[in-house]
């Protein structure tokens, strides 16, 4: 009886270690499931981290057929994108900067802005040797980071195949700031979430994980920085009408 009651104290000592690692892992995935339900934007972020569920999206992204979506002549974006000044450029949430690149001989000052170091850091491999590129990592990914770029000292902004994912209070910050830093007559171009259903619902219940957003929500938080919307036209990509392309001007 005593070996047997030896040997059972053995067991619940080799199981308590185990047994608290395993509470502790609970606990934690508990903690960080709550903080995303409070957090949505933090929780969109974490995709496309290093390690991320998605990270591998932006290999993926590079595939030409995903980018003339964007670039060919006779595309929408292509079309709007031609009333840049690309003088100084923002692009706002440029992962690994598959869209910059495509025009970054015809840009100045090239700022490039993610809230993913891993893809900021491929980015920079991307751009190596190139001058006046300017990267900026913003984890919270909550608007562009004050004292990174001059008020009024940019002549083009733009957002591609990211904002479509963004929670509604991250598109209005990034809208307010572009203001602030366009000059007059400056322009926005925003590739965002045409989706009106789901509103309280997480984005990944979403066809294409388009995020809730509707054009005269959009199109309020605009007027009320101060623009001017000069153009906006749907899109169909994860299902009918499901984003919208839409250009801003800051009034001279």
């Amino acid at each position: 009886t005593g070996k047997f009651a030896g040997s059972n104290n053995q067991v619940k000592r080799w199981l308590r270690p185990s047994m608290t690692s395993i509470l502790q892992q609970i606990k934690k995935s508990a903690a960080v499931r709550f903080l995303f339900r409070r957090n949505q934007t933090k929780r969109i972020i974490s995709f496309w981290q290093k390690g991320g569920f998605d990270f591998g999206y932006f290999e993926k992204a590079d595939d030409p057929q995903w980018l003339n979506v964007f670039w060919e002549k006779d595309s929408v974006f292509r079309s709007y994108f031609s009333k840049l000044d690309l003088t100084n450029t923002l692009e706002i949430a440029c992962g690994t900067g598959r869209h910059s690149v495509m025009v970054a001989d015809q840009v100045r000052q090239l700022y490039l802005l993610d809230s993913s170091q891993a893809a900021l850091d491929k980015a920079r491999e991307r751009f190596a040797g190139k001058k006046d590129v300017h990267y900026i990592h913003n984890p919270k990914g909550l608007g562009i980071p004050k004292n990174t770029i001059a008020a009024q000292s940019l002549t083009a902004i733009f957002s591609y195949d990211a904002m479509v994912h963004f929670e509604k209070q991250a598109v209005k910050l990034y809208v307010v700031d572009s203001f602030s830093l366009l000059i007059p007559g400056g322009y926005a171009l925003f590739h965002h979430s045409n989706y009106d259903k789901n509103p309280k619902g997480s984005f990944t219940d979403n066809p294409g994980w388009r995020n809730y957003m509707t054009p005269e929500l959009f199109n309020s938080y605009a007027t009320e920085a101060g623009f001017q919307v000069v153009q906006s036209e749907t899109y169909s990509s994860s299902c009918k009408d499901s984003d919208r392309i839409t250009l801003l001007m800051k009034p001279r």
